[in-house]
């Protein structure tokens, strides 16, 4: 972009106000107060001054009035969601339908992560969804809200969600220039009789946001450019125009009227964050009540409990971790921009980012003051899905049960106990876990890929609800957690590693990889929902699909336990001040790799050892180090799981299961024979290492992410050791693989559990910590 565009902002600034056909007043009354239309709060555009009013807020400033003070200036965001596409705006064979499902909630999301977390009065966020989000409406926003008024020093955020599209414009020469675009609601596939495209281009954004006046500028693009010729399933969605669109370049924004065009690649001003590469494919996902863009969903939940100050980089690294983890997927989000090199940019340059970090907020109280409405955007998904009666939240010193929730809204009733002597329930508090419900039990969901003929899906069905923990989908609309299917040597587009023309296989005995061309004809397989492989699952001849699924039930069982282990992980909201470090064990001295922490441990001034998914060479030495920075003794133990998603797991070192029955007596004497459960917990201000210094774990084939899950807890672990004692591999602290790990997780659960529901597992945030963090096997 020339400097012209970015270094005079405010040439023929009073004749474009004039042309802007909306003033600011005008334009908001016709955005129609999106946030109604979302479900959300009647917070919508209120004035600082009748909002402070309606919080019952008096002498000190809030959170949201404090947004137009201080050094960071004003709080400017522009966020725009698109999912109900006329059938004009997308080709006829647009892969997996026209309408998006996530595009909206993206802009819920962002909106109230921006004012509860962030400072931005309501006032100041203008929120455009569906119809409102045309290209003429677009840029109007964009004139009223962000050129008019950001002024220098100030913070601009603008979001786009919608679809992404590769586009060809034709020249005065007769050539084509290929450019990537947006597609606003109106977007339309040219025809001869109108030929003049409609989309927003990328370079036309970029001057745009030249224009003004503040380089504090963070850009969020939850759109692809690549799409894919396979269909998806488990409610993914990809968000990529299926087709190049060709036609002629549209009539200039009056803002760009004499300007020099930003080039393909020149950066974006500010901050840009991308859901992935251009070169990859994004998506969105269904969740049991709602549906999101992946990257938003998880940038913004990280960003509701992240303890403050946050980097950009920082929440960039997190989105990653938590996009592999989600089932093998290869879309990573993306830094660029002008201003992206400090590693130490604070997120969308909000210097005064609100330190009550929170797993949700109040958004609404009823008449009698007992009951609230709470956005839930901070709580990871797979805790929310299974968000009800009895999990227990806190807030301000209440405690209030959960009743209900619809996606990431939900309803909470004060309960009757001695807790609730706090301040009444108002707008705007923030809310915190107090006791988890975990299901007891929990179904894996198998969807069926839709390419399989319709007896082999009757026959799935058959087979698999034999199996007491699985479900199984035929609707590739609806959420699951692994796909079975058959792999194909013809597939095309860059979902992910597995979805390139020379496709992949292993056997679960081979550590080598071998290209489908040779494999002949192959049986059936477990995949993530974005097809990977699951390494391990492939039958290397020709099956039925009952036979398969019988062979596949141990790896079923297997996933049943990984996904019930997830749910358990609880590093922003567990009390317990507990830190963990991976080493690798060196000659003369050990390298620190990584290093995972509950916030509790931050906040005591413990510091978190920075680092994302270190490489460990196969055949290294490993140490693990837990410090229990609380004022009590911990028990613990640690879950490995391996690139086959194959568990492995940390057991004390003894060789009589019945020293457990006697680990919970109380009265154990000093200098006598201590129960190993009681040897291995944690004394307080103390740390242990795993394994013990004279043992040796060594890191395994196959290459791979290794996912690593540390559970401590004030609860001795009684029914886990027992299991995993009463094993006769136990070898060097390590059983591995574990020959029964839903068993094992289960049995943690039960540890864990502090309630005598009948239905769930309850588990207390005062009692249990989970940590977990990946590191990469190569």
């Amino acid at each position: 972009m020339g400097s012209e565009a970015s270094d005079n902002p405010s040439d023929n600034q009073e004749q474009q106000g004039a042309q802007q056909g909306l003033n600011r007043r005008e334009f908001l009354q016709k955005a129609g107060l999106v946030a109604g239309a979302l479900g959300l709060s009647e917070l919508a555009l209120n004035l600082g001054a009748s909002l402070g009013s309606s919080l019952g807020v008096s002498g000190k400033a809030t959170a949201y009035t404090q947004a137009v003070a201080g050094p960071a200036g004003r709080k400017l965001a522009l966020l725009i969601g698109v999912d109900n596409y006329p059938n004009e705006a997308l080709p006829a064979e647009q892969t997996g339908g026209k309408k998006l499902a996530g595009c909206a909630t993206d802009v819920a999301l962002q909106r109230e992560l921006l004012i509860h977390r962030f400072g931005f009065l309501p006032a100041d966020i203008v929120c455009l969804t569906n119809e409102q989000a045309t290209r003429e409406g677009i840029y109007e926003a964009f004139v009223s809200h962000l050129y008019d008024q950001a002024q220098a020093g100030d913070v601009v955020v603008i979001h786009f969600s919608g679809y992404g599209s590769q586009i060809s414009v034709e020249d005065l020469s007769g050539g084509d220039t290929q450019m990537r675009s947006l597609v606003p609601f109106n977007g339309f596939i040219p025809s001869p009789e109108r030929r003049t495209l409609n989309d927003i281009s990328e370079v036309e954004l970029k001057t745009l946001l030249g224009q003004l006046k503040t380089k504090n500028i963070t850009t969020v693009l939850d759109a692809g450019f690549v799409d894919i010729s396979l269909p998806l399933s488990g409610g993914l969605r990809s968000r990529t125009r299926s087709e190049v669109i060709t036609g002629k370049r549209p009539a200039p924004f009056d803002l760009l009227t004499n300007r020099r065009l930003a080039k393909e690649s020149d950066a974006f001003p500010g901050t840009l964050l991308r859901g992935a590469d251009v070169t990859d494919v994004v998506l969105e996902r269904q969740w049991s009540e709602f549906s999101a863009g992946a990257f938003t969903y998880v940038l913004t939940q990280y960003l509701w409990m992240a303890p403050a100050p946050v980097t950009t980089a920082t929440s960039l690294a997190r989105s990653r971790e938590t996009l592999l983890r989600w089932g093998g997927s290869n879309q990573q989000p993306v830094l660029s921009g002008s201003q992206n090199s400090s590693k130490d940019t604070p997120v969308y340059s909000a210097a005064l980012m609100d330190r009550t970090r929170a797993e949700g907020v109040i958004t609404e109280v009823s008449s009698d003051g007992k009951t609230a409405t709470i956005w839930f955007g901070g709580l990871p998904s797979r805790v929310l899905e299974y968000l009800a009666s009895p999990a227990v939240i806190t807030t301000a010193g209440r405690r209030l049960k959960v009743r209900a929730n619809d996606g990431l809204s939900g309803k909470a009733k004060l309960t009757d106990d001695a807790g609730n002597n706090g301040a009444p329930l108002q707008v705007g508090q923030p809310v915190f876990e107090s006791i988890r419900a975990l299901p007891k039990s929990p179904n894996l969901v198998v969807a069926l890929d839709s390419r399989l003929e319709r007896i082999e899906r009757v026959d799935a069905t058959s087979a698999l609800s034999a199996l007491s923990f699985v479900s199984s989908t035929s609707d590739t609309a609806l959420p699951a957690d692994c796909l079975l299917a058959k792999p194909t040597d013809t597939l095309s587009g860059t979902l992910t590693a597995s979805l390139t023309p020379a496709k992949l296989a292993q056997s679960e005995s081979s550590t080598e990889e071998t290209p489908m061309e040779e494999l002949g004809n192959v049986g059936y397989g477990l995949f993530s929902l974005t097809r990977t492989l699951i390494p391990g699952t492939l039958s290397l001849q020709e099956e039925a699909i009952k036979p398969a699924i019988s062979r596949l039930s141990t790896k079923l069982r297997a996933l049943m336990a990984l996904k019930m282990l997830r749910l358990t992980e609880n590093r922003a909201a567990s009390s317990l001040p507990m830190r963990v470090q991976l080493e690798q064990v060196g000659v003369k001295e050990n390298t620190l790799l990584i290093g995972r922490q509950t916030f509790k441990a931050e906040q005591l001034g413990k510091r978190e050892t920075q680092g994302f998914t270190p490489e460990v060479a196969v055949g290294s030495r490993v140490r693990y180090r837990l410090f229990n920075d609380s004022d009590q003794p911990v028990y613990y133990t640690l879950i490995n799981v391996d690139p086959r998603e194959r568990l492995s797991a940390f057991c004390p070192a003894s060789s009589d299961p019945l020293d457990l029955a006697a680990s919970t007596t109380p009265d154990l004497v000093e200098g006598e024979n201590i129960p190993a459960i009681a040897a291995d917990s944690i004394a307080p201000g103390s740390s242990v290492a795993i394994p013990s210094p004279e043992l040796d774990w060594a890191v395994e084939l196959p290459t791979g992410p290794v996912e690593t899950y540390v559970i401590c807890t004030t609860r001795p672990l009684t029914n886990t050791f027992d299991l995993l004692l009463a094993d006769s591999n136990n070898n060097g602290q390590r059983v591995s693989p574990l020959p029964n790990p839903l068993e094992v997780v289960r049995a943690i659960l039960l540890d864990l559990n502090s309630g005598s529901d009948a239905d769930s597992y309850l588990l207390d945030v005062t009692e249990w910590a989970t940590l977990n963090f990946t590191y990469q096997a190569v």
